[in-house]
Order: C-alpha cells, then sequence, then structure tokens
C-alpha cells in the first residue's frame, strides 16, 4: 500500500475548483496535490476547499489525520492562504468569507495584526503536533499572509498597499514569539520577500505581473491553469 499525502488549501489546492469569471471553462486538470502525488509515489488526499481560510486548513488536516493510521502518512502539507479570511462551522458543515471588504470585519473578527499572529499560532501548533508525533510536515505559504485584504472598491486600491501598513504587518511577523521558531519544516519562512522568505502566488506564479498570465486561468483569474499548477507540483517536488 502507498502511502499517503495529506493537503489541505483555499482554491489554488481545491481538485473541484471552478472559475467564477468564467463558469464555461473546463477547469478539471490534475491540481498540484494529484500531481505532486504522483512525482512522490503516493496516493493522495486532497482537502483543499476554495474560499477555506487557515482554521479550516489546520482543522481539517488534523481531523483526517485522527480518522487514519499514522503509519500510512507520507506526508503533511498545508497550503496556507491569506490571514485575512474567516471560517466557521454551521450544522457540521464548513462555511467562509473573506475578509477583503475588510473595514465591515473588524469589529467582530480582530484587525489584521491579530489575524497574522493567528495564522502563526496555526503553524507553530502544526509543527509542534506533528514534530511530537513523528509525523513528516512540509508546509509553505499559497497566498500572501497579509498583502491584498483592504480593497476600496471605490478608489479601486488596496489600502493595505500603502508603506505605513505593509511596515506594521511586516513588524508583527518579525516580533511574533513563534516567528523564530518555526523550523525549516516551513518552505520559504517567513513569507515576505522583504524578510527572507516568500509565498507561492507571488514568487513562483509571478504574482499579479503580466509574466503571471501564462499560469493563470486568464488575466481577470489568477488561479492557476493547468501549466500554473504544473509549476506548483514541480517547485514543491524541487523543495522536496
Amino acid at each position: 500500500m502507498k502511502k499517503i499525502l495529506l493537503v489541505s488549501g483555499c482554491s489554488f489546492t481545491d481538485k473541484n475548483f471552478t472559475s467564477d469569471y468564467h463558469p464555461e471553462v473546463d477547469t478539471s486538470w490534475p491540481k498540484w496535490p494529484e500531481l505532486l502525488a504522483k512525482k512522490l509515489d503516493m496516493d493522495c488526499i486532497n482537502l483543499g476547499k476554495c474560499g477555506a481560510g487557515n482554521e479550516y486548513i489546520y482543522t481539517s488536516l488534523l481531523d483526517q489525520i485522527m480518522k487514519m493510521d499514522p503509519s500510512d502518512i507520507g506526508l503533511i502539507m498545508p497550503a496556507w492562504t491569506g490571514a485575512g479570511r474567516k471560517d466557521w462551522k454551521w450544522a457540521g458543515k464548513w462555511k467562509n468569507v473573506s475578509l477583503r471588504h475588510y473595514t465591515r470585519y473588524i469589529a467582530t473578527n480582530g484587525d489584521m495584526d491579530w489575524r497574522i499572529e493567528r495564522s502563526m499560532t496555526y503553524y507553530y501548533s502544526l509543527q509542534e503536533i506533528c514534530k511530537n508525533n513523528n509525523w513528516p510536515l512540509k508546509q509553505f505559504q499559497m497566498l500572501p499572509l497579509f498583502r491584498g485584504y483592504d480593497w476600496d472598491p471605490k478608489r479601486e486600491v488596496h489600502e493595505d498597499g500603502r508603506k505605513d501598513k505593509r511596515k506594521k504587518h511586516l513588524q508583527t511577523i518579525y516580533n511574533n514569539s513563534f516567528s523564530n521558531k518555526i523550523d525549516d519544516s516551513f518552505i520559504g519562512w517567513p513569507t515576505e520577500p522583504s524578510l527572507g522568505g516568500f509565498d507561492i502566488k507571488m514568487n513562483v506564479l509571478e504574482g499579479f505581473s503580466k509574466e503571471s498570465y501564462k499560469w493563470a486561468v486568464s488575466e481577470r483569474d489568477n488561479h492557476p491553469n493547468a501549466r500554473g499548477q504544473e509549476r506548483i507540483a514541480e517547485f514543491l517536488y524541487g523543495r522536496l
């Protein structure tokens, strides 16, 4: 019996992803978890879910591990998403919302610095749980941790692009008590280029530059196309 590659993430990982911009497009191409599992000669359990936040990613992996024989685990890979997303369960089903229109949610969901800290708690917690149980882990940041969350629809700009906000969020990462405790199991830590890290969307799929279009569904939909999914799988395989 083959070992299992256990993955969770957001729409960049979801095997059932469909394009909101182009519903007519057949997006059933293989996604990176299945492509990577083939390269590693493993079977794959892909828990990726469109719109998912880091709470879902963390919890879905642990829930699935509890249902498995740990000896079947070949590798656990969370593809972490932006900190500004919120997850919850209703009647046993996961729900989520993006905090892209951020100012509506501050009062009930905390500011972005707190949400960054919360995500880092998930990262370190999963690392230590896996380490204590001898479960193989490689985690990475699929989407930017905070960039792009604060969209002003009237002016069509990202408020978080302001230097003062960006500097504040970078300081939150740098000064967090877990920052220096997250180890080499995290590919690209600490996720931000100015801190010496990277994420997949901006640095492997080339972000929102014109060069990124060849990896994307379209210029409007920057989700990875078939070539983009293959690029993610190739990159991760090279790192492994």
